[in-house]
């Protein structure tokens, strides 16, 4: 919109311009269908070379994007690519644009009285026409102020995710899933031997710190939600018990992964088969469902799950003997805090999980030594989906990197074009005005007073556009609310860094003719035309 904005600016001062040439035209017998075609013709060609121009720096564009942002951030299944859709559209656009934006100003150069136009020569007259290139202008800087501010929003927001306290430490963290086969180990004890055998092998490795066992890798969710019931409150039947996060981990888990203890203790080698149940809770837990009592040694009914089999058995009695700080369970961009229970895999055996490894070298440099660990205790165990807790991070930020890098880019676009439009009616207005400019200056008008006359109406239009674009920013917290975290739509620091950017590339837009302004010769003016 900005971008045909800037073309009808354009076609309207080169058909102001052009007034005398087209009464000449039309002195000579050219119809005013003649005429029009004839400017349609003009800004088509103009609109399709701004089509190519935009599809060769939307490709660099593109190219530029993809090589930034990592390659896991996006499905493989994603396939971003200029084909022939893309150009077809692009063409298309450029048509509409250039018929659109540019028949009103002819329509408007071909309507002008004959005789009129060939007393007042090439200079044109400014009136109805100037008053819309100012409208113009003024909604090329709400739209660029809007643009601007939801850039801001998204990239605030996207800091504020990458710094935020995941609960755990992400350094030298490697990730694999583990998929195991209920024919290949039926028994549960056998099936929890080899899994202590696999960790074993890879804390053996060189380099390696700390393994274990999780039902889910941190931000992969928890492995199961199930309903549960505090044992000393009133009963609740089954099927309207609340439900939470249940997570399955080896005794290691939270050493590994670095989740601090905050009450009690954690999840140790006593806790196995056949020892009391024991149950380690979160922060969010015990403020949830334990508000103002000690949670350490209350009891937690949550029906057993039998693995390999998908119903369940009956209820167990986990007596809580901890709680740890949270951990990002979900995606970086899940605003709600998540409760959750842990429990052993030697209480509660799985038959899918993964692996969690931190090392004190490179994660990527363990890959292979780790892929022959676990093929020391089975070598047809299959290893899935080896990444760094970095990289899935990353990839949980993934859309919002891709959102706030597309629309910081289209802000600056925005910018750019709005500083050009503001620069193309600023200098129409001073070569429009160059005889004023010249009496002025032979009455004693100063190069100062001469260029505060050009600026403000230069910034008189880009305060006029900010009004108009604070009005249009308000409505951003209907479409950007989902996509905001640690920010507020209507954040101050944002919509103030916003407009000084936007006025201070108006004031140098502005500033440019003004000072060319200011070096006419009044003689020079004088002798205008």
């Amino acid at each position: 919109l900005i971008g045909c904005a800037n073309l009808a600016n354009l076609t309207l001062a080169r058909g102001a311009a052009r007034e005398r040439e087209v009464a000449v035209r039309a002195a000579l017998g050219a119809g005013r269908r003649r005429l029009i075609r004839q400017f349609l013709t003009e800004t088509v060609v103009l609109s399709i070379g701004g089509g190519l121009a935009g599809l060769l720096v939307g490709f660099a564009t593109m190219r530029a994007i993809q090589a930034a942002i990592p390659p896991y951030t996006l499905p493989r299944e994603v396939n971003v690519t200029m084909d022939g859709r893309v150009l077809l559209f692009a063409f298309l656009l450029s048509v509409v644009t250039g018929i659109v934006f540019g028949l009103a100003p002819a329509l408007g150069a071909t309507r002008a009285d004959l005789t009129t136009s060939l007393k007042e020569g090439a200079r044109g007259s400014i009136g109805s026409r100037g008053r819309l290139r100012t409208s113009l202008v003024i909604g090329e800087v709400a739209l660029a102020f809007v643009l601007l501010t939801g850039a801001g929003l998204l990239s605030r927001s996207f800091f504020h995710l990458l710094t935020m306290d995941l609960g755990v430490d992400t350094t030298n963290v490697l990730t694999a899933g583990l998929p195991l086969s209920d024919k290949r180990y039926p028994d549960p004890v056998r099936l929890n031997s080899y899994l202590r055998q696999v960790v074993e092998n890879v804390k053996a490795i060189p380099g390696v710190r700390d393994a274990a066992f999780t039902a889910a890798p941190p931000m992969r969710g928890a492995g199961y939600g199930m309903p549960f019931q505090i044992a000393d409150q009133p009963v609740q039947d089954r099927a309207n018990r609340q439900g939470c996060m249940f997570k399955i981990v080896s005794p290691d888990y939270f050493r590994t992964i670095g989740i601090h203890v905050r009450k009690g203790r954690g999840l140790g080698s006593r806790d196995v088969a056949g020892a009391p149940p024991a149950m380690v809770i979160n922060e969010t837990f015990a403020n949830k469902y334990l508000p103002k009592q000690d949670p350490i040694g209350k009891r937690i009914l949550v029906q057993q799950i039998i693995p390999g089999k998908t119903q369940l058995g009956p209820e167990i009695s986990w007596e809580v003997v901890g709680v740890i700080a949270d951990e990002r369970l979900f995606s970086l961009d899940n605003k709600e805090d998540a409760p959750a229970m842990y429990v052993s895999n030697e209480q509660s055996p799985i038959y899918f999980g993964s692996l969690v490894i931190r090392s004190a070298i490179d994660p990527a440099a363990i890959e292979k030594p780790l892929r022959q660990a676990v093929y020391q205790a089975d070598k047809d165990q299959p290893l899935t989906d080896i990444k760094t807790l970095e990289q899935i991070k990353s990839e949980s930020a993934g859309s919002d990197r891709i959102m706030s890098t597309l629309l910081a880019i289209f802000g600056s676009v925005a910018l750019l074009l709005s500083a050009i439009g503001i620069y193309g009616v600023i200098s129409y207005s001073v070569a429009h005005r160059t005889n004023e400019m010249g009496i002025r200056a032979a009455l004693g008008a100063t190069p100062q007073s001469l260029l505060g006359l050009i600026l403000s109406h230069g910034l008189w239009m880009t305060a006029i556009g900010l009004a108009l674009g604070i009005g249009g920013a308000l409505g951003l917290p209907r479409l950007l609310k989902a996509f905001l975290f640690g920010v507020g739509a209507w954040d101050p620091l944002t919509l103030a860094s916003a407009a000084a950017i936007l006025g201070a590339v108006a004031l140098f837009a502005c500033y440019l003719p003004a000072r060319r302004a200011t070096k006419i010769d009044p003689l020079t003016a004088l002798r205008y035309e």
